[in-house]
């Protein structure tokens, strides 16, 4: 079809800059869905000096998936300031060093499965998409700190991806929950691991044990491999032989 876009790999060149001098600057940057992966929440609330909990409350807003069942996270825009994104200012973004994936991405968006991406919008929307600079894709994701995502949230994307979780949606609410704190309400997880039965259930590295009292990386990365264990991958956690030895004694007073 004429109307469609054409594909870009990744050495694909692509005109883009965006400076305050254009008349569309932080256009934007309203009136737009932005989903915030588990690293975002992580980096912006950290920035703006918030707990988890606190951040989750006052800029966002959460849904439930329509195909897997699953939390999904996006930043709340400001109602009574034309839906503007409450860190956009005259001067450009005020987290400008945490934004979102989806911020760092545009105007470029990557085509699912394939190592391919097309550019969202067009020149009437975006004057920087008219400038003469031209960009290599590749170049234009390191420039914007994309290529951390890919490491860090490595088994958030395995897990989102996974056939089960595609094709079994999800309906437990409890799974709901344990999902939405282990990727987003990482102050409430960690909570969670110090102050219940936890670490007397699942056998844990102490090193990773110690990590993740203070570390708040390795402590979402514990989350993505928690999560894995439940939801995917068996043998991504062990549970400790005395804590099975208890539940099949449990089993067996039950049916006795």
């Amino acid at each position: 079809m004429a109307n469609e876009k054409p594909f870009l790999s990744s050495d694909s060149k692509f005109h883009f800059s965006c400076h305050p001098g254009l008349s569309c600057f932080t256009h934007c940057c309203r009136d737009v869905n932005i989903y915030l992966s588990p690293f975002d929440v992580l980096r912006m609330r950290k920035r703006l000096g918030l707990s988890s909990g606190e951040f989750l409350d006052r800029y966002t807003v959460s849904l439930i998936g329509e195909g897997t069942g699953l939390p999904v996270v996006l930043l709340k825009m400001d109602e009574e300031q034309d839906k503007k994104c409450p860190f956009v200012t005259s001067r450009g973004c005020k987290i400008y060093e945490d934004r979102p994936w989806a911020c760092r991405m545009f105007p470029l968006d990557r085509c699912s499965e394939y190592d391919q991406f097309t550019i969202l919008t067009d020149p009437s929307r975006c004057r920087g998409l008219e400038e003469p600079q031209e960009l290599y894709v590749e170049d234009y994701l390191r420039e914007q700190g994309l290529f951390i995502y890919e490491d860090v949230e490595a088994i958030f994307k395995l897990l989102s991806n996974s056939p089960r979780v595609l094709n079994e949606k999800v309906a437990n609410p409890r799974i709901i929950q344990m999902y939405y704190m282990a990727c987003y309400d990482l102050d409430k997880f960690r909570q969670f691991i110090f102050e219940s039965r936890f670490l007397d259930v699942f056998e844990v590295e102490p090193e990773v044990v110690e990590r993740i009292k203070t570390d708040d990386l390795e402590l979402l990365q514990f989350g993505f491999r928690w999560l894995q264990f439940g939801m995917v991958m068996g043998d991504a956690l062990k549970i400790k032989e005395e804590a099975l030895q208890e539940a099949k004694r449990k089993q067996a007073a039950r049916e006795g």
